[in-house]
C-alpha cells in the first residue's frame, strides 16, 4: 500500500475515533429568583456563587437562571422540591410555621454584622438543629441571615412605642410580624416585592427591612424616616435549597465539589453581600434625604420589654422537639461573639 494511502487512512482513524468519543457530561441546573435579576442576592451572591461551582467542575455543572419566578415568593421550596426549578433560595419568614427552629438566629437585638451572623446561624443550624429535617424534600445547601432590620416609614420619626400609633407597616412575616404586633404596631404580611406598590398607593406607611432593601427595591424616593436599632429590630434567615433527584443526579465527585462551596463557605458570601450592600444603602438613605436616626434609648427599652417573650417561647418550642434551646442560643451567643471580634 502506497505511503500516501496509509497516511489517509491512519488519518481518517483518528477522526472517527474522535468523532466516536464521549461528550463531556454536563448538567445544567436552574434557578429561579424571587428579587429581580439586578438585586445582589441574584446577580452578586448566587451568579458569583454559581461560578464559583462552575469553575471548580471544569464546566461539568453549569447554571442558569429561569427568564421569570417558578411560583410566588412564598412557593419556592415547593417548587424546588416538585422540580419546577432546580435551585432557589427561600426566606423562612414567608412560611415561618415550616421552619420554627431557624428563628433562633433572628430575634430582636441579635447583631449588626451580617456575615458574623449569618456564619454562626449556620454553624449552630449544622450542630444542633439540622437532625430536626425541618427542610426535608429538598437538599439544604446553606442557610444564611440578613443585615439588621430597620423601621421606615413615611410618616414621622419614631420616638416612643406611641408614635407608631395609626401607621401600617409592611412586613415579610415570621419574626418581623411578631415584634411589629407585639410593640403595637399595624403590620401587613406581603413579599418583599410588593413593597413599592405598597408605599407608593398609601396602603402601608412604611415598611421593616435592612438598610440594602430600600434601594434595591427602589423605595428610596418614597421613605422619609428610618429608625436604626442596637443589633437589629429583627433579622431574617433564608436557605439555598436544591432539588433532591438533580443533586442525585451529579457524579458522585462533583457533589461534593458542590458541598465543599456550600455551608459555610456559601453562608459568609451571602452575609458579606448584605454587609456591603447594607453600607451602600445607608449611603444611599442620606443622599435621599432619608432621616435617619438611632432609636433613643427610651424606645430600645420599650422594644426589649415587649420582646423579651420570644427567647423563652423558642426554648419552649425546642424542647417540644427534644432539644435543649437554652443550650442551642447560649453556644450562638458565644460563636456570634467570637465571629464579630474576628476569631
Amino acid at each position: 500500500m502506497p505511503a500516501l494511502s496509509r497516511l489517509l487512512i491512519a488519518m481518517t482513524m483518528v477522526v472517527l475515533s474522535l468523532t466516536a468519543a464521549p461528550a463531556l457530561a454536563q448538567t445544567e441546573i436552574s434557578i429561579s429568583s424571587w428579587v429581580p435579576p439586578s438585586h445582589f442576592l441574584a446577580k452578586d451572591f448566587l451568579a458569583g456563587w454559581a461560578q464559583e461551582v462552575e469553575t471548580a467542575t471544569s464546566g461539568r455543572v453549569k447554571f442558569r437562571f429561569l427568564p421569570k419566578m417558578v411560583a410566588s415568593p412564598g412557593g419556592h421550596f415547593d417548587a424546588v422540591k416538585d422540580g419546577l426549578a432546580d435551585l432557589a433560595f427561600i426566606s423562612h419568614s414567608y412560611t415561618p410555621a415550616r421552619f420554627p427552629l431557624t428563628r433562633f438566629g433572628v430575634l430582636p437585638f441579635g447583631g449588626d454584622n451580617a456575615e458574623a451572623q449569618s456564619v454562626a446561624v449556620w454553624r449552630i443550624y449544622e450542630k444542633y438543629l439540622a437532625s430536626a429535617n425541618e427542610h426535608a424534600g429538598v437538599k439544604l445547601l446553606t442557610i444564611y441571615a440578613h443585615g439588621p432590620g430597620i423601621m421606615y416609614n413615611t410618616k414621622r420619626p419614631i420616638n416612643r412605642l406611641a408614635d407608631l400609633q395609626g401607621l401600617k407597616f409592611r412586613v415579610g412575616g415570621g419574626m418581623a410580624a411578631d415584634v411589629g404586633q407585639a410593640i403595637g404596631a399595624t403590620v401587613l404580611q406581603k413579599p418583599a416585592p410588593e413593597s413599592y406598590e405598597l408605599l407608593s398607593q398609601g396602603i402601608v406607611d412604611g415598611v421593616f427591612f435592612p438598610a440594602e432593601s430600600p434601594v434595591s427595591f427602589k423605595l428610596e424616593k418614597l421613605l422619609k424616616y428610618a429608625t436604626e436599632f442596637p443589633g437589629g429590630l429583627y433579622s431574617d434567615t433564608h436557605a439555598v435549597i436544591m432539588n433532591e433527584a438533580k443533586f442525585n443526579s451529579l457524579s458522585k465527585s462533583d457533589q461534593q465539589i458542590l458541598m465543599k462551596l456550600a455551608g459555610e463557605h456559601m453562608a459568609r458570601l451571602a452575609g458579606k453581600a448584605w454587609d456591603k450592600y447594607g453600607a451602600l444603602g445607608e449611603t444611599a438613605m442620606k443622599a435621599a434625604g432619608i432621616q435617619v436616626m438611632k432609636a433613643p434609648d427610651a424606645l430600645v427599652a420599650e422594644v426589649r420589654e415587649r420582646t423579651s417573650k420570644f427567647e423563652a417561647d423558642w426554648i419552649k418550642e425546642a424542647a417540644a422537639k427534644g432539644i435543649d434551646g437554652a443550650k442551642v442560643l447560649a453556644a450562638f451567643h458565644e460563636e456570634l461573639k467570637k465571629l464579630e471580634a474576628g476569631k
